[in-house]
């Protein structure tokens, strides 16, 4: 599974307005919850999921990128949201550097193998300084997308 093929202009939000980590895991679940498809119930069980995973440890990946993931087994297929903040946070990553590209990755409990391959494709995104660079300057959700819907 790859980026491009669970990216929607409408998950990407450029720019994130929080400035610390439990806000921009909140900025980015509400960012999806706009969808009539979730109730606040789901919302607030998204939240609940993603934050029980972080607090088994950090999913700042470094070099300024965070990967926040959950699974949860009412989910119907795999959603990204993508959110860039002009506001370095720190999210606690390993090499200690401040975060600023969040892609958060949710998932039908019994899809393990397509979250995977997800994670691990923006990861290898993400590997490419020019990559950050572009999405760092991106100005919309237009130009993020752009980025990676061909990919």
């Amino acid at each position: 599974m790859h980026l491009g093929d669970v990216i929607e202009k409408h998950l990407i939000k450029v720019p994130l307005v929080s400035t610390d980590k439990r806000s921009v895991l909140t900025e980015l679940v509400d960012t999806l919850a706009n969808d009539k498809e979730y109730t606040p119930e789901k919302r607030k069980a998204i939240l609940e999921a993603v934050f029980d995973r972080e607090a088994l440890g950090s999913t700042g990946i470094g070099g300024g990128v965070a990967i926040p993931h959950a699974k949860l087994a009412w989910m119907k297929h795999i959603r990204l949201v993508v959110g860039v903040s002009k506001n370095p946070i720190d999210f606690g990553s390993p090499d200690g550097e401040p975060t600023r590209l969040f892609f958060l990755v949710l998932a039908p409990a019994d899809e393990a193998g397509a979250h995977v391959e997800l994670l691990a494709s923006i990861a290898r995104a993400c590997s490419s300084p020019l990559m950050r660079k572009m999405l760092l300057s991106a100005r919309s959700a237009d130009e993020v997308y752009d980025l990676f819907a061909d990919n």
